[in-house]
C-alpha cells in the first residue's frame, strides 16, 4: 500500500476525469479497524491500490461486515463522518482525500489540467476558480500538452508485475550526462537519482504513472510514463533560463536525508560555483578543506587529514586513476583544475564496498564526459595561473573529446613570502588532461581518459625538486539488460618525484623514486525486481615501488652512492553488497569486501632473534626470495554496513560500520607532505595497518529556508599504524624495519554542517571536533615511543570552524568570503639544552607535547559577470581575490637557532600579508549548456 503526496494527490485531482469502472466488490467483518489495516485488506482482496496522507485517516475507524459488499458505497458511509472524500479511477486506485468533491466532467477544452497546491487548499466552497492554466488555455495563451514515454513492448497493463528500467538522464543542449538528477513517479512517492553517468534504476509494476524529473539550473521535466515490460528511458533536460526580474531556486533533493551514505559529499561543477574561489580559482581540495572532519597541515603544505588520519590514509581517483601526489606550488593549488571537473565525491565515513585499500577516505573525482552536439571552450587568466578547456563532438551525437591544460607563472609570488630562501626560488608547474568518450551502441560504451600533472621548483641555491603523475584509463560499460550492467577498467598510474640536494656540495645527491600502479577492475550491478539494488565486483592491482638511487650530484660530491632496493606486490579484492529495504521506514545497505596481498621477490630479508630489537646487532639470518616469490601474504575480510531510519519526511537518523585494510603507506618525517616523501608496501616485518569506524547520525533538511544540517559523531580505531622512530633518515640505506614502529590509534569526534542553498545568500558552514591519539609501546625499549604512553598524532586539530558564504548582490555581481580557524597542530619542542665536549646538544620533549599557534584565516572575492544575454558568441567575468585579508601570521612552524650561545624560537610564516589577484575567465560556443 502506498501512501499518497501532495503532488501525486493534485494530479490525480486536476487530470482529466476518467468513467470510473465496474463497482469493486470485497468480504470481511472490521470491527473497529484503523483506515490502513481496512485498506491493507482491500488490496489483498482487489486490484485496487489505496492512495492517501496518513495525517487525513488517522482517526478513521472502520465496522462494517458482510460477503460482496459494495466498496464504493462503504466508503462513503465511512469517510462522509469525517468530511472525507474518495474517488477510483479507471486503474483502480482510491484517492482518499479532503475537501470538496471531484467534478467528473470537465469542459471540453480541458485535455490535460496541470496541479496546483492552491486548488487543494480551497476547501471551503463547492466550487473552486480556475488555476492559471486552465484560464490561459481558455484565454488561447497556451496549449496545455503532457509528453507521453513509454517503456518495454505490451498493449496490456497487468496488476502485480514488475518491471525493471534503466535510464539515462542528460542535457538537451549538450548531450552530456546530469549527476544527481531526481525522478519522481507520484503515484509511488519513490524515485531515483542518477549516478555519476546520469544513470538510474527504478522497478515499478506496469501501468500508467506521473514521472516528475528535476535537476539545479534545468528545466523541470514532466511526462506521463508507460511501464509495459522491461526497458531502457532516455529523458533530456532543457537548461533553465532565469529572467531578471525575479530569480527562485528550488532545491528538489533530498539525498542527505534519504541516501544511505554517511560521511558523504558530492558536488558537481555547477554547485562550486557557488563556493568562493581561492588564489583566482575554484580548487576542489580547497573546497573539500571546508568539510567537517577534513583538514590540512596549514599554508603552503600539500595533503589532507581526514578524521585524524594521516594524509597517505587518503586515496585519490580521477577517472579511476589513482593520483599519489595531489599537489601543485607548496599545496596553494591541487593537480585537479577545475575546467575538467564534473563533480567529485568524498566518502569518510562508510566507504562503499567497491572502494578498498584506504583507512579515512576516498575523493573520487570525475571528469566532463564532452559536449556530443557542439563545441564548447572556457579559459581564464589570473595573476598566478592561466588555463583552457576544449570539448566538442567528433561524431555529433555519438562521440566527444575533452581537452584541457593549465600552467602557471608564480614566481612573483614568492617574492611574497616572509623567507629569504623563498624570495630567491622560483617554481613552475602544469597539468594536462584528454578524454575521448563514445556510446557505441545503445548497450555498449567506451570512455578512455590520459592525465599528467608535472612541477618543478628551485629552493634558492640549495635544493632543486621535480615531481609528476601521469596516469591513463579505459573504461567500458556494458548494458546486459534494463536490469543488469557492468563496468569494466584498464588503468596505468605513475608517480615520480625527484630531488637535487646542493646545499653542501661535498655532501650532494640526486635522488629519485617512482611508483607503478596498474589496475584491473569489474563492477556489476543488478537492480532486483524486489528492489534490492546488488552491487558485486573484483579488481587487482601490481604495484612496482622502485625506491631509487642515492648518487653524488656535481664534480666534488663525495657522496657514497646508495641502492634503497625496489617492491612488487599484488593487491586484489572481490566484494558483494546490497541495499535493501527492511521495513517502510528502515533502509539497509550490507557489504563485504575481501582483499590479500602478496609481496613479490627478488627480496633479502632479515630475519631477527626473538625478544630482541630490531637493528643490525641482532640479525640472526638472511632469507633470500627469487623473482616472482611470494614473501608474505596478508588478507582481511572488510565488512560495511548502513542503516538509515527516515523518522519523518527531511529527516532521518543513520548509522554505520566499516573496517578497512591499507597495504601501502608513506615514509615521511614532517607533518606536511613533501615532494620528497616516498611510499612503501607493506613487507615481511611491516604489517598493513587495519581500521574499524562506527558512526552515528542524525541528519535533517528545512527546505522551505533551503536549509540541510546534519550532525554525525564517529569513533574510529587503528592497528598497526606506522611511525617513525625518534631522529631517523629514509635516504639513510638502513632497512625501514629498522626505522619504523607500528601501534595503535584511537580517534573519535563529532562534526556539524549547515548548507544553505537557495536566496541570495547561500553556503555552508561547518564544526569538528576531534582527538586523535596514537600509542607505540613494547617490552624492549627502544621499540616504543614517548615510554609507551598516549600521545597526539602529527594531524590532531581538536577544533576546526569553516564558513563559505555568498552574497548575490544582483545576476551580474556576488561577493564571497571564507573563514578558517582551527587548532594549532602539535609539534615537538626542544625544551633545554647541555654541553658534550664543547658542542651544544639539544634535548627535545617528549612527542608532539606542544601546539603551534592556532590558525586563521579570511578571504574575501568579488564576482563581476558580463552582460547577460541570451544569445551571445562568448561570455566572460571577472573575479577579484584578496586571500588573507586581516594579513595574520599564521605558524607554519617554530624552529630554534642558536643566536650567541643561547637558543631562540622563531615563527616561520608562508604568508604574513594579504595576496591580491585578479582574474579574467571566458567562456564561447554552446556555454549556456554549463
Amino acid at each position: 500500500m502506498k501512501k499518497l503526496t501532495i503532488s501525486s494527490l493534485l494530479c490525480f485531482l486536476f487530470l482529466f476525469v476518467y468513467p470510473q469502472q465496474d463497482d469493486v466488490r470485497f468480504s470481511g467483518t472490521f470491527k473497529n479497524t484503523p483506515f490502513d489495516k481496512f485498506a491493507a485488506s482491500i488490496e489483498e482482496q482487489t486490484s485496487c491500490r489505496f492512495q492517501y496522507k496518513e495525517e487525513w485517516i488517522k482517526d478513521v475507524k472502520v465496522n462494517t461486515a458482510g460477503n460482496n459488499q459494495e466498496l464504493k458505497a462503504v466508503l462513503k458511509e465511512i469517510l462522509n463522518e469525517y468530511s472525507l472524500n474518495f474517488y477510483i479511477d479507471k486503474n483502480k486506485i482510491v484517492i482518499v482525500y479532503p475537501g470538496q468533491k471531484i467534478v467528473e466532467t470537465l469542459p471540453d477544452y480541458v485535455s490535460v489540467v496541470a496541479a496546483d497546491e492552491a486548488y487543494l487548499a480551497d476547501t471551503t466552497g463547492a466550487e473552486s476558480e480556475l488555476t492559471n492554466v486552465e484560464r490561459n488555455y481558455i484565454e488561447g495563451k497556451k496549449e496545455i500538452k503532457t509528453a507521453v514515454k513509454r517503456v518495454g513492448q505490451g498493449s496490456k497493463f497487468f496488476a502485480g508485475r514488475k518491471c525493471a528500467i534503466r535510464g539515462k538522464i542528460r542535457e538537451l543542449e549538450s548531450g552530456q550526462a546530469i549527476v544527481g538528477a531526481t525522478i519522481f513517479i507520484e503515484e509511488t512517492g519513490s524515485g531515483a537519482a542518477s549516478d555519476l553517468d546520469g544513470y538510474f534504476n527504478l522497478v515499478l509494476e506496469q501501468g500508467e504513472y506521473n514521472a516528475v524529473v528535476r535537476s539545479v539550473s534545468m528545466k523541470e521535466n514532466k511526462f506521463i510514463l508507460e511501464v509495459y515490460s522491461d526497458g531502457e528511458l532516455n529523458i533530456d533536460m532543457e537548461k533553465e533560463v532565469i529572467s531578471l526580474n525575479e530569480v527562485r531556486v528550488v532545491a528538489a533533493k533530498n539525498d542527505n536525508v534519504v541516501g544511505m551514505q554517511m560521511g558523504f559529499e558530492r558536488m558537481t561543477s555547477k554547485s562550486m560555483k557557488e563556493i568562493p574561489a581561492v588564489m583566482g580559482e575554484k580548487d576542489i581540495l580547497k573546497v573539500a578543506q571546508l568539510l567537517p572532519g577534513v583538514q590540512s597541515a596549514g599554508e603552503g603544505s600539500s595533503g589532507l587529514y581526514v578524521r585524524g588520519g594521516g594524509a597517505d590514509q587518503n586515496m585519490f581517483y580521477i577517472n579511476k586513476i589513482p593520483v599519489y601526489n595531489t599537489s601543485h606550488l607548496f599545496g596553494f593549488f591541487s593537480a585537479f583544475s577545475s575546467d575538467i571537473v564534473n563533480s567529485f565525491s568524498l566518502y569518510k565515513s562508510n566507504i562503499p564496498a567497491q572502494y578498498g585499500g584506504r583507512l579515512s577516505s576516498v575523493f573520487d573525482v570525475t571528469t566532463r564526459r564532452g559536449n556530443k552536439k557542439e563545441f564548447y571552450g572556457k579559459g581564464g587568466v589570473s595573476l598566478v595561473t592561466g588555463h583552457f578547456a576544449l570539448e566538442g563532438p567528433v561524431i555529433k551525437d555519438k562521440t566527444s573529446f575533452v581537452l584541457n591544460y593549465r600552467g602557471t607563472y608564480s614566481d612573483w609570488l614568492l617574492k611574497k613570502i616572509d623567507d629569504v630562501d623563498i624570495q630567491n626560488s622560483n617554481a613552475m608547474f602544469y597539468d594536462v588532461s584528454a578524454a575521448l568518450n563514445t556510446e557505441i551502441n545503445k548497450n555498449n560504451s567506451l570512455k578512455i581518459f590520459g592525465y599528467k600533472s608535472q612541477d618543478e621548483f628551485s629552493l634558492a641555491s640549495t635544493d632543486d625538486y621535480d615531481y609528476s603523475n601521469t596516469g591513463a584509463s579505459i573504461n567500458w560499460q556494458h548494458l546486459f539488460s534494463s536490469a543488469f550492467h557492468g563496468d569494466f577498467a584498464l588503468v596505468h598510474s605513475q608517480y615520480f618525484n625527484g630531488h637535487n640536494s646542493k646545499g653542501n656540495v661535498s655532501e650532494a645527491y640526486r635522488h629519485e623514486f617512482e611508483l607503478g600502479h596498474t589496475e584491473l577492475k569489474a563492477d556489476f550491478q543488478y537492480h532486483l525486481k524486489n528492489d534490492h539494488q546488488l552491487a558485486i565486483g573484483a579488481g587487482a592491482i601490481y604495484y612496482n615501488n622502485e625506491r631509487g638511487e642515492l648518487l653524488p650530484y656535481g664534480d666534488e660530491s663525495t657522496r657514497i652512492s646508495i641502492d634503497l632496493g625496489e617492491e612488487q606486490a599484488v593487491e586484489s579484492a572481490v566484494y558483494l553488497s546490497d541495499e535493501f529495504d527492511l521495513s517502510a521506514r528502515l533502509r539497509v545497505l550490507a557489504g563485504l569486501r575481501y582483499s590479500r596481498y602478496s609481496l613479490l621477490g627478488p627480496q633479502d630479508v632479515n630475519i631477527y632473534y626473538d625478544n630482541s630489537s630490531i637493528d643490525e646487532n641482532n640479525i640472526k639470518e638472511v632469507q633470500s626470495f627469487g623473482s616472482g616469490e611470494i614473501v608474505k601474504t596478508y588478507s582481511g575480510i572488510e565488512p560495511r554496513l548502513s542503516l538509515n531510519y527516515d523518522l519523518r519526511l527531511h529527516n532521518s537518523v543513520k548509522a554505520s560500520y566499516n573496517r578497512n585494510n591499507q597495504y601501502i603507506f608513506m615514509l615521511s618525517n614532517s607533518v606536511a607532505i613533501s615532494p620528497t616523501d616516498m611510499w612503501k608496501l607493506s613487507d615481511y616485518h611491516l604489517e598493513p595497518p587495519v581500521s574499524e569506524q562506527v558512526s552515528l547520525g542524525y541528519y535533517h533538511n528545512f527546505p522551505k529556508q533551503g536549509l540541510e544540517t546534519s550532525v554525525e559523531i564517529y569513533k574510529k580505531w587503528i592497528n598497526n599504524v606506522v611511525e617513525y622512530k625518534d631522529g631517523v633518515d629514509f635516504l639513510s640505506g638502513d632497512p625501514t624495519e629498522m626505522l619504523l614502529l607500528q601501534g595503535t590509534q584511537d580517534t573519535h569526534g563529532l562534526e556539524f554542517m549547515l548548507k544553505k542553498k537557495t536566496g541570495k545568500l547561500s553556503g555552508m558552514m561547518s564544526y569538528c571536533y576531534s582527538k586523535s591519539m596514537v600509542q607505540v609501546k613494547s617490552d624492549i625499549a627502544t621499540e616504543q615511543i614517548n615510554n609507551g604512553q598516549a600521545y597526539p598524532s602529527n594531524y590532531d586539530k581538536p577544533h576546526s570552524f569553516n564558513l563559505a558564504a555568498t552574497y548575490k548582490t544582483n545576476m551580474r555581481v556576488s561577493l564571497s568570503t571564507i573563514v578558517e580557524y582551527s587548532t594549532g597542530r602539535p609539534i615537538t619542542y626542544p625544551i633545554t639544552s647541555y654541553y658534550s665536549n664543547g658542542q651544544e646538544i639539544l634535548y627535545y620533549s617528549e612527542r608532539n607535547a606542544y601546539r603551534i599557534p592556532n590558525y586563521f584565516r579570511v578571504d574575501f572575492s568579488v564576482n563581476v559577470e558580463g552582460n547577460l544575454k541570451k544569445k551571445k558568441k562568448m561570455h566572460s567575468y571577472w573575479m577579484l581575490n584578496v586571500y588573507n585579508v586581516t594579513g595574520r601570521k599564521n605558524a607554519y612552524s617554530i624552529y630554534y637557532e642558536s643566536d650567541n650561545g643561547s637558543m631562540k624560537a622563531y615563527k616561520l610564516s608562508i604568508f604574513g600579508q594579504p595576496i591580491v589577484t585578479l582574474s579574467w575567465n571566458f567562456k564561447f560556443g554552446n556555454y549556456t549548456s554549463e
